[in-house]
């Protein structure tokens, strides 16, 4: 191995030393999370070094004489590629896996995010080695402090790695996006699990997942948002079934006609069943909102000429309201 090169001007960085070293010196990380690196963007960025030169030092830490990458993989593989000798490094200390991975979050969060399945592989990872350390599972809010990801990220990553690995391949592909396997989750496993178990175990929780699993790949679920309109049909069939002595509703037929049969579609479940329901549930809650809001007017325009103006404003919306009730009411 070559010896290191001179740092670029002789200044260390702090604790970091700014040098040029031999492409042969630096080897790829093999715990690096960026798991899959496309030809496209490998050609483009190939394109900016072979014109301007690597512009950004990649980082790397030395290990038994050799330069380990904690970032700039790809401008690592392009300068090599182009057949540099050179590349600019900023050398770091070495690290234990868990401050790598730290590193490397910190890092991407910055610039450009990884995709999701190496994302979640990463961070399944994190996990393991504080449990190995600590000898306990991290908490998703500790996962969040340390990688700078929200909650909501952590878990859904957390839940990507459970799921069979044909459908992390869906993602790391993107047949399939993450979000539709974690909607998926919430609004159908999740509902029926907390609303009407019964039909879960019935079915069971693969069968149900791998049916609307096939729906995307048959495009009759075209969109991941249509899947938030299950969560109100097997909410309002739990509501019915409460006020039945057997604890059945009609509703349940629909639920397992959309898992069971291919062709079914949420809209058309969705209109059978629960529509005019939801929509008479938001009309009340906004109802309730509309005579809050009035009260407060009220009472924060008391003694002003503005209170005359609510005031008028209310009944006009009582004689008007009339109007409509009477009319539905002869016909």
């Amino acid at each position: 191995m070559s010896a290191p090169s001179e740092s670029l001007g002789g200044q260390p960085i702090g604790a970091v030393q700014l040098l040029e070293l031999s492409v042969e010196d630096v080897i790829p990380n093999e715990r690096n999370p960026r798991l899959d690196f496309p030809q496209d963007e490998l050609d483009r960025l190939a394109d900016s070094i072979d014109q301007e030169g690597v512009l950004v030092p990649i980082v790397v830490f030395l290990h038994d004489g050799k330069y380990v990458l904690v970032d700039g993989e790809r401008r690592y593989r392009c300068a090599r590629e182009l057949g540099h000798v050179k590349i600019p490094a900023l050398v770091t200390k070495e690290r234990s896996e868990r401050e790598v991975l730290q590193q490397m979050f910190n890092i991407h969060l910055i610039r450009e995010p990884w995709r999701d399945i190496p994302t979640a592989k990463a961070l399944q990872r994190l996990a393991r080695e504080i449990a190995a350390i600590e000898n306990r599972e991290p908490n998703d809010r500790e996962l969040r402090n340390l990688t700078g990801l929200s909650v909501e990220r952590v878990r859904q990553l957390r839940y990507v790695v459970t799921l069979p690995d044909e459908w992390q391949d869906y993602i790391r592909e993107g047949t399939i996006p993450l979000n539709f396997f974690w909607e998926l989750k919430k609004n159908v496993i999740d509902a029926l699990r907390a609303n009407r178990p019964a039909i879960l175990d019935e079915i069971g929780e693969s069968t149900v997942s791998a049916a609307f699993v096939q729906k995307r790949l048959d495009q009759v679920i075209t969109d991941t948002v249509s899947l938030r309109k299950i969560a109100p049909i097997i909410k309002f069939a739990a509501q019915d079934a409460a006020t039945k002595p057997d604890d059945t509703s009609p509703i349940d037929d629909s639920i397992r006609d959309l898992i069971t049969r291919p062709e079914s579609t949420i809209d058309d479940a969705y209109e059978d069943t629960v529509q005019m329901m939801v929509e008479v549930d938001k009309l009340g809650r906004r109802t309730r909102t509309m005579i809050a809001v009035f009260t407060r007017l009220l009472s924060q325009t008391e003694g002003t000429s503005d209170h005359t103006i609510v005031t008028q404003l209310g009944r006009s919306f009582i004689r008007e309201l009339s109007i409509v009730l009477d009319v539905a009411e002869k016909k």
